[in-house]
């Protein structure tokens, strides 16, 4: 009887240990992407905005925003009057804002889901010389993840996050009028809820960032095509933490990942609509991925209004392809204020 009891014992504790084992594997191939999306989404807010504060403003622009004698609003098309065009700045001192939704999900066997988050950012900047430009940004998100038959099906819960804070200093140096250094370091901090359907656990996250690249510009008329190659470093500090009767260990995560991005834009009657493709290489990851793909694209689509010489409101969507098992679509609204 004690030997049968002894057994029972260390089989309760295998399947314990299974269970975390699932839960962990399942957890790991989500984090990583959690990580990947997530650091993706806050260094392309901040490093879009600054490639629009120091990049070179269209040749198309020709005459001041004003309201003619009748009346009807003209459209600002000088640089040089506007005073943005580049290596002139009219403004020292730069706010904006950002909103963007990203939707990502994987199919993975094992660790399938559909994921929501939602992402606001503000930032000000101060051009320190009409070359040089440094900034801070503050951000907020928030992530709402379905999990779809993790641990054999036993667990059909959801991933969440009530608040994750960001914090991000960014700087770009014109080394010429068309080519352009930024850098920018984060650190992020979440509370994610891991829900199984029947028990509840906590644990904290801690994500350290940094992205630097360097962009050329090259401008034909109307016409402005730029290039940039990047490079990003994440490293992602997880607890563990119990969930009922499992208790489940983390790793922690790390991601190098190089970027190489080509867009076109061109400017009429003060909108710049503009089409990017981008393409993404994970050099170094804290886990294989699917399918041992380790790369992806990016197609991206927007459109830019100055609408005086202190004001641009910016609109952009944007949808991966290429990495299997996985997809993410994404949206985003910007505004600045130049004074």
């Amino acid at each position: 009887m004690k030997k049968l009891i002894a057994l029972l014992a260390v089989l309760t504790v295998m399947s314990f240990a299974a269970t975390a084992m699932a839960e962990t594997n399942g957890q790991q191939a989500a984090n990583n992407d959690i990580v990947r999306t997530a650091s993706n989404v806050v260094a392309t807010m901040v490093q879009s905005r600054v490639a629009t504060i120091v990049a070179p403003k269209p040749l198309g622009l020709r005459v001041q925003n004003h309201v003619d004698a009748k009346g009807n609003f003209a459209f600002a098309t000088d640089a040089n009057e506007l005073g943005i065009s580049s290596g002139d700045a009219g403004y020292d001192f730069g706010l904006w804002a950002m909103g963007q939704y990203t939707y990502f999900s994987s199919d993975q066997s094992g660790a399938k889901y559909d994921a929501d988050m939602y992402n606001i950012m503000a930032g000000v900047d101060y051009r320190v010389t009409p070359k040089f430009l440094v900034g801070v940004a503050l951000g907020w998100g928030a992530l709402d993840l379905d999990k779809e038959n993790w641990n054999s099906g036993a667990d059909d819960g959801d991933l969440s996050t009530d608040d994750e804070w960001t914090i991000m200093p960014y700087a770009a140096y014109n080394i010429t009028d068309t080519l352009i250094v930024d850098g920018a370091v984060a650190y992020s901090n979440a509370t994610y809820d891991d829900d199984d359907g029947s028990d509840t656990g906590h644990y904290d996250s801690d994500r350290y960032l940094a992205n630097i690249g360097i962009s050329k510009y090259f401008l034909y008329d109307a016409w402005t095509f730029s290039g940039r190659l990047g490079y990003m470093y994440v490293s992602g500090d997880l607890s563990n933490y119990s969930r009922g009767a499992a208790n489940i260990a983390q790793d922690d995560t790390y991601l190098g990942q190089a970027s190489l991005e080509a867009k076109a834009a061109y400017f009429i009657n003060g909108w710049e609509p503009y089409a990017a493709l981008k393409y993404f290489y994970d050099t170094t990851v804290s886990d294989i991925p699917a399918g041992s793909d380790y790369d992806e694209f990016e197609g991206v689509l927007g459109v830019k209004w100055y609408a005086n010489d202190q004001w641009s409101l910016n609109l952009e969507g944007a949808a991966s392809m290429g990495r299997e098992d996985y997809e993410s679509y994404r949206g985003q609204a910007t505004i600045r204020y130049e004074f």
